[in-house]
């Protein structure tokens, strides 16, 4: 690492990967301040996993300036509901447009961090051309980005403690690009990214069962959905090819 990620200047700043706000409430999360946090791979094997405080997870790969700037006011986009989508239960939340759009481009941003947790030799999963676009334009792409989110069980992969977050990022193939799947407590998004000519957009994705498309935003709705998706169909959207984009098109 010869710089910020995102910036390139001197990655001087540790940075917790989940804000300080959401770690000073896990008790709302799980009723044990410990959580265990999973890094797998496209097989679902586990290539990282650690016992920690709720959210102390820290990685080293952006700048101060980043990271107490433009990152720190994402997460405050977030604040006002985050913890009920990641609680899930009876709080119901409604998020309007911009409440989506703030929630998609922190959901990668956290996808990006915790992807530094990976073995190095993943660390290039990721295209730059990702890093720049959020961090000179604070979004996703309209045109080659899309996400969905999921309420979601909370598994404990055959351990003894059950795995409050888990994040994954893969490539896909044909378009080509990446998939990236973070899941918080009960709050699951799954964010695909892929290179496209200029003549090209993103198509939505297929429908999916108990799945909320997110972005590109839509008109305001409710969260939690009525249904959690179930296991198997979360691991069918990590591993199982579900995960990728139906396509492209020609831009409107």
């Amino acid at each position: 690492m010869t710089g910020c990620v995102f910036c390139g200047a001197s990655p001087t700043s540790r940075e917790h990967i989940l804000p300080s706000w959401l770690r000073e409430g896990p008790g709302k999360v799980n009723s044990v301040p410990y959580q265990k946090t999973v890094i797998v791979d496209p097989d679902d094997t586990i290539l990282r996993a650690a016992r920690h405080k709720f959210g102390e997870m820290v990685v080293k790969c952006v700048c101060e300036p980043c990271n107490n700037g433009w990152m720190q006011e994402m997460a405050g986009d977030v604040k006002g509901f985050l913890l009920a989508l990641i609680i899930g239960g009876d709080i119901g939340v409604r998020l309007d447009r911009k409440m989506q759009s703030d929630l998609a481009a922190w959901s990668f941003k956290t996808i990006l961090m915790y992807s530094f947790l990976n073995p190095k030799e993943y660390h290039g999963v990721i295209p730059a051309a990702d890093f720049r676009f959020l961090y000179r334009h604070r979004r996703l792409s309209t045109r080659r980005m899309i996400a969905r989110t999921f309420h979601m069980p909370i598994p404990s992969y055959d351990t003894d403690e059950i795995v409050a977050i888990e994040s994954s990022v893969r490539k896909t193939v044909n378009p080509r690009g990446i998939s990236g799947f973070l899941r918080i407590g009960h709050f699951g998004i799954q964010v695909c990214s892929v290179r496209l000519p200029g003549d090209r957009r993103l198509d939505p994705f297929a429908e999916f069962p108990n799945a909320t498309p997110l972005w590109p935003p839509t008109e305001m709705w409710e969260w939690p959905p009525e249904e959690k998706c179930t296991e198997q169909e979360i691991r069918g959207v990590q591993f199982g090819g579900i995960h990728r984009p139906l396509g492209t098109s020609k831009r409107q």
